[in-house]
């Protein structure tokens, strides 16, 4: 068992402290936990503590308010580290984005409108071919539609990263422009 597994049962009552339970600070908010039930900070004692205790609401209640500068700070330490790591992740992606424009090979520069052009092609093809399915064997034209169904996931992945491409080829070109990117806000705010 983990700290997380106990973030909904313990955030019923003590809304702060089951948050806390599923972020990086969710050993933290465990201790809290377990202080307040009088028991190890071990995530399947205090499952325990929790089934068995008819106070242990009244408890984390108690806790959660008498510790709340803390648990905020807590809190407030999970965003900061959520938003490095998601910086972290951004300023690697935007570095493989960088090494691709500039790279020698023209395939590597070229691979979002290759994605581009066969993820149009595939999907013309798929839908040429379940036509045909369903005209030449109308009998089986109910499980051919229900089939498709299942390429729901394949076609979103697909979709996505051919979204993302685009957008991402969108802000390459303004770049190599001279011009700023802009985005989404950036034209809200342009247009008032």
């Amino acid at each position: 068992m983990q700290w997380k597994d106990l973030a909904k049962p313990i955030g019923a009552v003590a809304p702060l402290l089951g948050g806390l339970l599923l972020g990086p600070g969710g050993a933290a908010a465990g201790r809290f936990a377990a202080q307040a039930l009088g028991v190890d900070a071990d995530p399947g004692t205090v499952s325990q503590a929790l089934r068995a205790d008819p106070d242990a609401a009244v408890k984390l209640q108690q806790i959660e308010s008498a510790e709340r500068t803390t648990l905020a700070e807590i809190a407030a330490n999970q965003v900061i580290e959520t938003a490095r790591s998601d910086a972290a992740t951004i300023e690697s992606i935007n570095s493989t984005i960088r090494t691709e424009a500039g790279a020698d090979d023209a395939y590597v520069r070229r691979w979002r409108p290759t994605w581009g052009y066969v993820t149009a092609a595939t999907w013309t093809l798929q839908t040429v071919a379940i036509v045909w399915a369903i005209v030449a064997h109308p009998d089986q034209a109910p499980a051919i539609i229900t089939a498709i169904a299942g390429l729901s996931m394949m076609w979103g992945i697909a979709l996505a990263v051919l979204g993302v491409s685009i957008h991402k080829r969108s802000q390459d070109k303004q770049v190599a422009s001279g011009q700023a990117p802009t985005g989404l806000l950036d034209l809200i705010k342009g247009s008032k």
